[in-house]
């Protein structure tokens, strides 16, 4: 699947912020040779997904090839389904705490290029080592608790978004024992967290892969109510998640709002667009 252009152009931003911090702070020359090519490949990337945008908002290879300032045969060749296969092949496969922590990874560089706080002053301001930060932010080690909140502090974020992201990280998901009041909010903290480590999507683009309207989203990332846990799952899934990592926090979510509403299903479990009345549990 190709990425969004938005996605794509973001991830070379915060790729050549790590090369500039490197540069400057006269790394090893193997790291910064290493970065300066999977910066010059981000950027092959990049253009792709945005010719990839272009051609399914309808241009021709024609139009492509003029604003490339090349032929459309050679534009076809270099961005056709052949050529985008090569620049976005299938991930390879990851244990689940591998791909929990490339997720941590993920939404950790999304707040970094966000706020536009370099790398070498995140490590400043954080305590923490050049190489280390790079390491974290590229998914190579997952940092303890404490320096998740200080980075997310510094980058200007929530830290308790990123929480569930990095008990999964770290291999335990344990929920919380939440308030009847407000329970929702926290159900919506994980959510944007993995909102963020998708690389903060269009709604639009969400909705169709959720199979929930633009605004009901909008709604459950601001916490004003929980969907159901068939529609939960959807909108994780549709994010790049994974449901189980989610689930005992709905659970949670659920048993708060029972104790609250009592036995029957909590009418904060949906909007009208998203409610399922007929069960009692997912």
């Amino acid at each position: 699947m190709v990425p969004s252009g938005l996605r794509t152009a973001r991830d070379l931003a915060a790729l050549s912020g790590r090369l500039f911090a490197a540069q400057r702070l006269q790394l090893p020359l193997r790291t910064r040779l290493a970065l300066l090519e999977t910066v010059a490949r981000q950027a092959e990337r990049c253009a792709a997904a945005a010719v990839y945008e272009t051609r399914q908002a309808g241009a021709s290879w024609e139009e492509i090839a003029a604003a490339a300032g090349t032929t459309a045969t050679q534009a076809s060749a270099l961005w056709d389904t052949p050529a985008l296969r090569v620049l976005f092949p299938p991930r390879q496969p990851q244990t689940d705490r591998q791909a929990a922590a490339q997720r941590l990874a993920d939404a950790l560089a999304y707040l970094q290029c966000s706020s536009g706080v370099s790398v070498d002053q995140a490590a400043e301001q954080a305590g923490l080592e050049v190489p280390y930060l790079l390491q974290v932010l590229d998914g190579g080690s997952v940092p303890a608790w404490p320096e998740v909140y200080t980075l997310v502090t510094v980058f200007g974020g929530a830290a308790e978004e990123l929480r569930v992201l990095w008990e999964s990280a770290r291999g335990a998901v344990h929920p919380p024992v939440l308030p009847p009041q407000g329970a929702a909010g926290y159900l919506a903290a994980a959510l944007r967290g993995q909102y963020l480590a998708a690389g903060s999507p269009a709604l639009s683009q969400l909705s169709g892969r959720a199979l929930l309207p633009s605004a009901c989203i909008g709604q459950v990332l601001a916490g004003h109510h929980a969907p159901p846990w068939p529609a939960t799952a959807r909108l994780v899934r549709a994010l790049g998640g994974r449901s189980e990592d989610i689930e005992p926090l709905w659970q949670a979510v659920l048993q708060a709002a029972t104790a609250l509403d009592g036995p029957q299903l909590p009418q904060q479990l949906g909007c009208a667009d998203c409610r399922i009345t007929a069960p009692h549990a997912p």
